[in-house]
């Protein structure tokens, strides 16, 4: 039998700065796709309604970061809160 059957428990800090590092990543990804979209519209030239699918699904990507701030934000106070560790708890 193990002497500890406790979870790890994982310090404030560094859940915050996975957190901030997730959504960065995540963040680029979407920005570098967005690019790799606007490029190609440019490059390519393509007529018609692949341009504007090109250029709409750039769009979307951006507006992407809205929510993924708004999460950010959120999982930063459930960090700060406290949350996790009190679900620990039961």
């Amino acid at each position: 039998m193990p002497e500890n059957i406790e979870p790890r428990r994982v310090p404030p800090k560094s859940r915050k700065k996975k957190a901030v590092l997730s959504a960065l990543l995540s963040g680029g990804w979407l920005l570098f796709s967005a690019a790799v979209m606007l490029l190609l519209r440019q490059v390519v030239q393509p007529g018609g309604i692949l341009s504007v699918l090109l250029l709409a699904l750039a769009v979307l990507d951006t507006a992407l970061l809205l929510p993924l701030a708004f999460c950010l934000r959120q999982r930063l106070r459930e960090i700060q809160g406290g949350e996790e560790d009190e679900a620990c708890q039961y």
